[in-house]
């Protein structure tokens, strides 16, 4: 039946009941329930009938139990709830107390409960270490922080650090007021340039079909690569990239590391020298076909088929012979191509192989002058390309002068290896042995060696400094001019001649190469 008693004469039972027991005494029991299962359910009894019996457990809701399966209903304890807010009441303001009031609601299996008594506890007592451990908190610049406080503070922190650099933000990042700016319009990073929607597609290799970006050219490059294969009776697979068709049988994995490699050299060259529009062959025409086999025999018949499909011997008399004994070769227009081959070469030189002959198409390509008759140049920037896209470089492109064009033994090492090469320069400017710059642009490809080859990279990396500004201005003047003697059209550009550059660049190495 339902309780008819007063409120005020059942919280006189409620306390009086309390007081019976000692304060920090074992859990009291509530109002129990008993099953004829032997379940006993624990609360409040709120109404007992001749058909049910109805219960408010104390940590499972409201619950009917059928009186024919009630064994036996114990109205003598009271709720555990009305215990707690009993003990609660009591225990004020006393951390002593509330500490104990904790230590009986965790023992009676409260717990979403505990966090207000520990929260009490660190309201009188804000130093309790244990009360703000168990809460959670952390002790931050001196003073204790809930986890939303460290992180607020920590936000706040890094906010102020950011505005300090003169960053604001812009859907929850922290960029440049140039960068929200360019967001803001729309635009998308890449790289260094902030370009439109389908500029960034564009230099991903993908045009516009039917209202989706698609891969430009991945049916031809494909149908290429089969054309490739049976003409050269080798097993090709194609690889699409934005700008480059990679035809291979060597393992895919390399193919996609020659590929990524590719394309940021494209990346690099592009920084460099900022072609406009036109400057670059676009489309399907400024696509470049890659091949790469795993050994000699194969990469000659390649050569084979290769010459023969551009009439390369009728443009360079003996030219398919003579690529058949190089480890790599590269042609420029029509169907610029690269090809490799990979045995006895380890995957790094391949790589490097690769991304060197192709700078080398590119740049030739570049403005549409397909003509680029300075050698030290022409490596000097494939080699600036090598090393600023993958890092290192193992291309040699010895002419006959081997090591060296200044006579002697071969002189390899430490020119060998590009993680050496500034070292080497510096060493050979503080001697005087470096080839003098003068001398050096009048050398044939033949007589290219080791350290001319080294200075050719260094000398294009001091002419384009941090924005490729000065070797930009040098390569488009020799594309627009290419009849033009270079010194001619250096002094002009920089009123400088080779032996006043050269002092630059031999006071720049001496310095230790500082960014420009």
């Amino acid at each position: 039946m339902p309780s008819c008693l007063p409120v005020s004469r059942r919280a006189s039972l409620l306390v009086l009941a309390l007081l019976g027991m000692p304060w920090s005494a074992p859990v009291a029991r509530a109002h129990t329930v008993t099953r004829t299962d032997g379940k006993v359910l624990e609360g409040r009894v709120l109404e007992e009938t001749a058909q049910e019996v109805v219960i408010e457990t104390t940590f499972g809701g409201v619950q009917r139990v059928p009186r024919a399966e009630v064994k036996a209903v114990d109205k003598a304890a009271p709720p555990l709830r009305d215990q707690l807010a009993y003990r609660s009441e009591a225990a004020g303001s006393d951390p002593a107390r509330l500490w104990e009031l904790h230590a009986w609601a965790r023992q009676a299996g409260f717990k979403d409960e505990l966090r207000g008594v520990l929260e009490r506890i660190v309201a009188v007592r804000p130093e309790d270490a244990k009360a703000r451990k168990a809460l959670g908190h952390e002790k931050v610049d001196g003073r204790w922080m809930s986890p939303e406080e460290k992180a607020a503070h920590a936000a706040g922190q890094e906010a102020a650090a950011m505005r300090a650099k003169g960053l604001v933000q812009h859907e929850g990042r922290w960029v440049t007021p140039e960068e929200k700016a360019a967001l803001e319009q729309g635009l998308r990073k890449d790289g260094n340039d902030w370009v439109n929607e389908e500029e960034w597609h564009r230099r991903r290799g993908e045009v516009m079909v039917d209202g989706v970006w698609v891969r430009l050219g991945e049916k031809e490059g494909a149908a290429w690569a089969k054309d490739a294969a049976d003409g050269a009776r080798v097993s090709l697979q194609h690889l699409w990239s934005p700008h480059f068709d990679i035809a291979h049988e060597v393992p895919r994995p390399l193919a996609e590391q020659a590929a990524a490699g590719l394309e940021q050299s494209h990346g690099v060259l592009r920084s460099l020298l900022r072609p406009g529009p036109g400057e670059l062959p676009e489309g399907l025409e400024g696509r470049v076909r890659v091949v790469m086999v795993g050994k000699a025999p194969a990469y000659a018949r390649v050569a084979d088929w290769f010459g023969a499909r551009v009439k390369a011997d009728s443009v360079a008399p003996g030219w398919s012979r003579s690529v058949q004994r190089q480890p790599c070769f590269w042609w420029a227009d029509p169907d610029p191509t690269v090809a490799v081959y990979q045995f006895p070469n380890i995957d790094r030189t391949v790589i490097s192989n690769v991304v060197h002959n192709a700078a080398l198409v590119l740049l030739t390509r570049y403005r549409f002058n397909f003509r680029f008759v300075s050698p030290w140049l022409r490596e000097g920037f494939a080699y600036l390309l090598e090393m600023r896209s993958i890092g290192y470089t193992l291309t040699f492109t010895l002419g006959r002068g081997g090591g060296t064009s200044q006579g002697g033994t071969d002189t390899a090492p430490p020119w060998a290896d590009s993680a050496r090469w500034k070292d080497a320069l510096k060493q050979a400017v503080a001697a005087g042995t470096d080839p003098p710059l003068k001398r050096l642009a009048g050398l044939p490809m033949e007589g290219l060696g080791y350290p001319e080859l080294v200075k050719s990279w260094s000398v294009c990396e001091f002419l384009a400094g941090r924005d490729g500004a000065g070797l930009k201005a040098f390569v488009d003047a020799i594309k627009a001019e290419r009849d033009v003697p270079e010194e001619e059209l250096l002094r002009k550009l920089t009123g400088k001649d080779f032996r006043q550059l050269d002092a630059e660049w031999r006071a720049w190495v001496g310095a230790g190469f500082p960014a420009r």
